[in-house]
């Protein structure tokens, strides 16, 4: 079998997984197409926004496979072996948000701390902490609301930046000189966990991931129309 044909074989496999994730995701939004799923899914937290706007284009399920063996092969850490571990680990860590973290209904790798999970693996340090925070009480039916103050309870995730992938060590230097850890911050309530820190540097994991690049750049600006001319600059005032 040829070289090509062998790669085709495992971008295919590597797509298969994850049709079933899709499946899950029309589900839960009562759609039925797989690029809906594609942007509902879990997946959308690995893509660019240049990704998800192609997404969002798509008509047709066959469009969905293709666009998605593209997007795994940009993300593939060593195209000449078998298989494609980012895809691999990605699959493994649906599942174990899908297992620890589902909130209120919604599928664990939908909320922020499967995000996380997703993007950055399980955090090396877990810390817990409380702080007073106000809180808006509706009162009772007929009354008047009122804001409080109460305890919320805050979780911390926290890995040293040794432990990241390197290209994303580059690319929090770049950001955060002088960065020695990585701290995520999340409001952990009863029926809800949200982040409150650390969200850009989950934006530069999604960037980091890209092997290729080639989605890693600015888009390229529309082109001028045929004649047209910048407006002329003013002339310099008169020296005094």
């Amino acid at each position: 079998m040829a070289r090509s044909d062998r790669r085709c074989l495992r971008l295919r496999a590597a797509v298969l997984p994850l049709l079933s994730c899709l499946a899950l995701a029309c589900q839960s939004t009562g759609r039925t197409s797989t690029a809906a799923g594609l942007a509902d899914g879990p997946t959308r937290w690995l893509m660019l926004p240049e990704e998800l706007r192609q997404v969002q284009r798509m008509r047709t399920n066959r469009e969905a496979v293709d666009w998605l063996e593209t997007f795994w092969r940009r993300r593939d850490p060593d195209p000449g072996q078998p298989g494609n571990e980012t895809a691999k680990t990605f699959y493994q860590r649906v599942e174990a948000s899908d297992r620890l973290y589902s909130d209120g209904g919604m599928r664990g790798s939908l909320t922020d701390r499967g995000r996380a999970l997703i993007l950055l693996g399980p955090p090396p340090v877990l810390r817990y902490s409380q702080k007073r925070a106000p809180a808006w009480e509706p009162g009772r039916p007929g009354g008047r609301p009122s804001i409080q103050t109460r305890d919320v309870v805050l979780e911390s995730w926290v890995y040293a930046l040794e432990d990241l992938p390197s290209e994303l060590r580059e690319r929090i230097a770049k950001e955060e000189p002088g960065l020695t850890e990585l701290v995520l911050v999340f409001l952990v309530e009863p029926r809800h966990t949200e982040l409150l820190e650390g969200g850009k540097v989950l934006e530069l994991a999604v960037r980091a991931a890209v092997r290729d690049g080639s989605l890693d750049k600015p888009e390229p600006q529309r082109p001028l129309p045929p004649g047209f001319l910048p407006p002329a600059l003013p002339p310099p005032p008169p020296p005094g």
